[in-house]
C-alpha cells in the first residue's frame, strides 16, 4: 500500500538559504510507504530579481522546454505568461504551452528580433531556439537583438555532459536561479502579482503588451493556415495537407501525437490544448517507433487515439516494434510519413555537395528507399497488426484513416501508409 509518507520533506534551497536541510537529510519513510522526492527551490532572491526584469521588459519572452515535463509545469506557464505579460516560444522537447493560445509566438523568428528579455525555463539547448544556421558560412547568426538580456530556471548548468556538443554553447545569463522550475514559476508569478496589483499604470502596460502579443499570434496562425493550402492536391502528398488530414479525423477524440511533428506542421495546423498532447519530439533515427510504443502503452486503457506519425526510415531499424505492438494489444494509429529515404541524411548530402561543388545527383546513394520500395502496409499485416497503403492521392487519406481509427478502437495497431513529399 501506497501512502503519503509521515514526517517532513525538506527543500534542498541555494546557497541564500544554507540553513535548510539538504535533500539528503530528508529521513526515510517506514517501510511500505513511498517518500515524495525532495525538491532543490532557486534562489529567493535570484527569484525577485527576475521578477523585476520581467516587468520592467519591453518585449520578454519566456523561453521553455523541458518544465511542461513535470505535473502543474504546462499550466503554471500559462499562469506566468498571463500575469506577466510575456510571449511564450515552447521549445517542443516537452509540450509546455497550448499553441493557440494568444501568447504563443512559437517559432515566429520574427519575434525574437525585437526581444529584450528571454526568461529560460529548463533550457538546455539556447542556441538552435535563438539562431539561425548560415548554410554558406558554416555559422550561427543571433536573431536576438546586442542589447537583449537572458535570465533563467532550472538546471541547465548543471544538467549538461561535459564531454559532448549535445546541446550546443551555453548562454551567457545575467540571473540563473538553479533549482527546479515546479518551484520557481509559482514564486516567479507570485511576486509579478504583487508588484502589478500596487502599480496601475504597470497593469495598464501589460494588458497593452498582452494585446499586442495576440494580435501577432492571429496573425502569424492565418499566415501558417494560408501556406498549408499550397499545393493542396500534389502528389506525393505534402506534409500539411497530411497533417490536416490526420486532424480532421482525430480532432472530435481525446488523441495524442507520440513524437515526430512532420517538420513542425503539426504545431502550426492542430490544437495543443492538454498537457498530455505531446511528450516532445523523437531523439533522431529508431527513436520514433520506440517512443511511440512507450507512449501508446502509457495510455493504453484511457479512451484516448494514439497518433504516431511515422517516418518511413525510422521504422526500417526496428521492424519488429509492429509486432510487439501486436502481442501485446497495443492499439495506436501509425500514419507513415513515407518519404522513401533517409532524407535527413539526403539533404545533407545535397548541402555538403553545394558548398564542396560535388555532383549533386549522387546525394541519394545510400539514402534512398526505393527500388524497391518497403511495403509497409504489408509488413504491418505480417505482424498481425492492421495494414494499409500505400497512398498518394491526397483524396484517399481521409477514407483509409476512418478506417484504421476504427481498428484502433478495436485495440489494434492501424497502420497507414502515406507516400509524402520529401520537405
Amino acid at each position: 500500500m501506497t501512502t503519503e509518507p509521515q514526517g517532513p520533506v525538506y527543500m534542498c534551497y541555494d546557497a541564500a538559504l544554507q540553513e535548510a536541510p539538504l535533500a539528503h537529510d530528508v529521513p526515510l519513510p517506514p517501510a511500505g510507504m513511498v517518500a515524495t522526492p525532495a525538491r532543490m527551490a532557486p534562489d529567493p532572491a535570484a527569484i525577485a530579481a527576475i521578477a523585476d526584469r520581467l516587468i520592467k521588459a519591453e518585449h520578454p519572452l519566456l523561453l521553455a522546454e523541458y518544465a511542461g515535463r513535470r505535473a502543474g509545469g504546462f499550466e503554471s506557464i500559462v499562469e506566468l505568461a498571463e500575469t506577466a505579460g510575456a510571449a511564450v516560444w515552447d521549445v517542443n522537447n516537452a509540450l509546455n504551452f497550448p499553441n493557440k493560445h494568444p501568447l504563443c509566438l512559437s517559432m515566429d523568428k520574427d519575434t525574437l528580433r525585437h526581444t529584450d528579455l528571454v526568461v529560460g525555463l529548463d533550457v538546455n539547448d539556447w542556441e538552435k531556439q535563438l539562431t539561425e544556421l548560415n548554410n554558406a558560412k558554416r555559422t550561427r547568426e543571433q536573431l536576438t537583438p546586442p542589447s537583449c538580456d537572458f535570465v533563467e530556471i532550472g538546471f541547465g548548468e548543471i544538467n549538461i555532459s561535459k564531454w559532448a556538443f549535445d546541446y550546443c554553447r551555453m548562454q551567457p545569463c545575467s540571473i540563473r536561479a538553479l533549482g527546479d522550475t515546479a518551484l520557481g514559476i509559482p514564486e516567479l508569478t507570485r511576486i509579478c502579482k504583487q508588484r502589478i496589483a500596487g502599480d496601475a499604470k504597470l497593469a495598464s502596460r501589460i494588458a497593452a503588451r498582452k494585446r499586442a502579443i495576440g494580435k501577432r499570434h492571429d496573425e502569424v496562425w492565418a499566415q501558417w493556415q494560408e501556406e498549408a493550402r499550397e499545393n493542396w492536391d500534389a502528389s506525393p502528398i505534402t506534409f500539411s495537407r497530411l497533417a490536416l488530414e490526420v486532424w480532421d479525423v482525430i480532432k472530435d477524440e481525446d488523441w495524442v501525437l507520440t513524437a515526430n511533428n512532420l517538420k513542425q506542421q503539426v504545431r502550426k495546423l492542430w490544437d495543443f490544448d492538454k498537457p498530455y498532447r505531446h511528450p516532445g519530439v523523437e531523439l533522431g533515427t529508431s527513436t520514433q517507433i520506440g517512443i511511440s510504443l512507450g507512449v501508446a502503452l502509457a495510455h493504453k486503457g484511457k479512451g484516448r487515439i494514439v497518433v504516431d506519425i511515422q517516418p518511413d526510415g525510422d521504422l526500417m531499424f526496428d521492424a519488429g516494434a509492429l509486432w510487439v505492438a501486436a502481442k501485446y494489444e497495443i492499439p495506436m494509429l501509425v500514419v507513415m510519413h513515407n518519404n522513401r529515404a533517409y532524407y535527413n541524411d539526403w539533404a545533407h548530402q545535397i548541402r555538403m555537395a553545394k558548398l564542396r561543388g560535388t555532383d549533386e545527383t549522387k546525394a541519394h546513394i545510400g539514402m534512398d528507399l526505393f527500388g524497391p520500395e518497403p511495403d509497409f502496409a504489408g509488413l504491418a499485416r505480417s505482424m498481425g497488426c492492421y495494414g494499409e497503403g500505400p497512398i498518394d492521392k491526397p483524396q484517399d487519406i481521409r477514407p483509409a484513416l476512418l478506417r484504421a481509427l476504427a481498428e484502433v478502437k478495436k485495440g489494434r495497431l492501424a497502420l497507414v501508409d502515406t507516400i509524402t513529399q520529401h520537405r
